[in-house]
């Protein structure tokens, strides 16, 4: 139905970033293909939906063949491909949810009637198209809601239900998974089994080998631009494939042990087969802390400041969300939380139960209803956002909306300079910054010339260079490959080991155990009893 042969594809005079790849994708079959960031995943699914990218730089050596027709591209050949034409025949949902919004539509409805509406589909079908794919994927209740008010999670659901509703013949996802909780990765999995089996070639791009795909899904496995591994996915899940950096869907984050127990960030690899995360945390599942010299399940001595000082609070805190109406986010309702010096805390929920409604009231970008918000001791009330970024770091679920400097490096020093630091100290913090999540030697380029994860360990270096007592991370691993997971879970273990405190909402179940003290679940703005 659709193949590709990828002799080489070149990005602007850089390295190579796919090699000698073939692929074919026939009715009805469904190929996943893995591989860490820069492996290439991306670039593939571009190709695959028609942006060959020719008039941007990129040199493309190969051939498309879609439907019969085959267009092969070379040193001064570049065939054009027609967007609309394309896209009636090969639907794509690219990483980020929020850059695939028309930005023309008012409401859900509208946004996942919009491709099929332009293509000339009735009135009456779109009706029935519209309903029939929110009711599959759960979306019948927020049809009237402004896809701007949306979770995370329930604007991945969107975006995947305006793709089915233009019924492609095949159907490129780039790790459509995504910002979902379990529920909702079981209504969209659902979903794309059912356009399969009525004949939809699906590829789906993740950075990890899937848990329970369909049996016979085809695994395709890059490295570097590289084919490393292709079979089935038990052959993959067999297939020692960790040493290129892919881990399977599931396993918690290996995080190295730490002799002196001062947990500051491995340079070494996080795939190290010397990892051991069989050691839990001292608290046990009521979450309650014991001693000073407890030992982490990652095996990391826990030393650092942990006793009965609350680093934030919020007491009987309430949030209901202006002009709410049938349909618009339920808020948060008789909130009682505390997190003390040295602790993790990981927010568990479904999509749109409130747990980034709850990690705003944090740093003060939402101010409560009712009841109140103290950080650090002191009561927040109504003192400046801005004032708290000292103490308060913030990572948002989608990263890429807080970068916006020129370069990395200026990027990462944007926040000790609005905090007062002079030119060359915010430098340094932010040099030792990017240090600590590994990108020191990537401070030149501008932060969207690199790949998703070292973007989201840019958004997490601009926190860290500021030094706040806590952290408060949405999402934290969302689309991060195995060797960034792992430095995340490093990153956060060692903060709390120096006496920091960590929030983070999160729908990795693994990673949250592996890290956390305790777990608090949230469902309808409220923590059940």
């Amino acid at each position: 139905m659709i193949s590709l042969e990828c002799a080489s594809l070149i990005y602007d005079d850089g390295p190579t970033a796919l090699a000698d790849i073939a692929l074919t994708v026939e009715a009805g079959e469904q190929v996943q293909v893995v591989g860490p960031s820069g492996s290439g995943k991306t670039s593939l699914a571009r190709l695959l939906a028609g942006r060959t990218g020719d008039d941007a730089g990129t040199i493309f050596r190969g051939a498309l063949t879609l439907g019969g027709i085959r267009l092969e591209f070379g040193d001064g050949v570049h065939p054009r491909i027609d967007p609309a034409a394309w896209s009636s025949r090969v639907g794509y949902v690219a990483q980020g949810a929020w850059g695939q919004l028309s930005m023309m539509s008012s409401t859900v409805a509208e946004e996942i009637a919009f491709a099929p509406a332009n293509r000339g589909m009735s009135a009456g079908q779109l009706r029935t198209t519209v309903q029939g794919i929110a009711a599959r994927l759960h979306l019948t209740d927020l049809l009237d809601r402004d896809p701007r008010t949306l979770s995370g999670g329930e604007l991945q659901k969107t975006v995947i239900a305006a793709a089915l509703a233009s019924e492609p013949r095949v159907l490129i996802l780039d790790e459509p998974f995504q910002n979902l909780d379990a529920g909702a990765a079981a209504d969209v999995a659902a979903a794309l089994e059912r356009l399969r089996s009525a004949g939809t070639g699906l590829v789906i791009c993740e950075p990890l080998v899937p848990e329970r795909p369909p049996g016979h899904t085809r695994v395709l496995a890059l490295e570097k631009g590289n084919r490393v591994f292709e079979g089935t996915l038990a052959d993959a899940r067999r297939a020692g494939l960790r040493r290129y950096g892919i881990a399977l869907e599931g396993d918690p984050p290996r995080l190295r042990s730490r002799i002196s127990g001062s947990a500051q960030p491995s340079s070494q690899p996080s795939g190290d087969p010397s990892c051991d995360s069989s050691v839990h945390r001292s608290g046990g599942p009521s979450g309650h802390l014991s001693g000073k010299s407890s030992v982490h399940r990652s095996g990391v001595p826990v030393t650092g400041p942990k006793d009965d000082a609350v680093l934030a609070e919020l007491l009987g805190v309430s949030f209901t969300y202006p002009g709410k109406a049938a349909g618009t986010p339920a808020g948060i309702s008789g909130i009682d939380f505390r997190l003390g010096r040295g602790e993790v805390v990981a927010l568990l929920g479904p999509n749109g139960s409130g747990k980034s409604t709850l990690l705003q009231h944090l740093n003060g970008l939402l101010r409560p209803s009712s009841g109140s918000v103290r950080i650090d001791g002191r009561k927040l009330g109504r003192r400046p956002t801005g004032e708290l970024a000292a103490t308060v770091g913030y990572l948002f679920q989608n990263t890429d909306q807080q970068l916006f400097e020129r370069t990395v490096l200026r990027e990462v020093a944007y926040g000790p300079r609005a905090a007062g630091r002079k030119r060359e100290a915010a430098l340094e913090q932010a040099r030792l910054a990017l240090a600590e999540v590994g990108l020191l030697d990537h401070s030149g380029p501008h932060p969207y010339e690199l790949d998703f994860v070292r973007r989201r360990l840019v958004a997490m270096a601009s926190m860290i260079a500021t030094r706040p007592r806590l952290w408060v991370l949405d999402e934290p691993t969302a689309g991060l490959d195995d060797v960034g997971r792992n430095r995340m879970g490093e990153l956060i273990l060692a903060h709390a080991a120096s006496g920091g405190g960590v929030v983070l909402a999160t729908h990795d179940t693994a990673f949250a155990h592996a890290v956390s003290d305790r777990t608090v679940t949230l469902e309808g703005g409220r923590v059940p009893a």
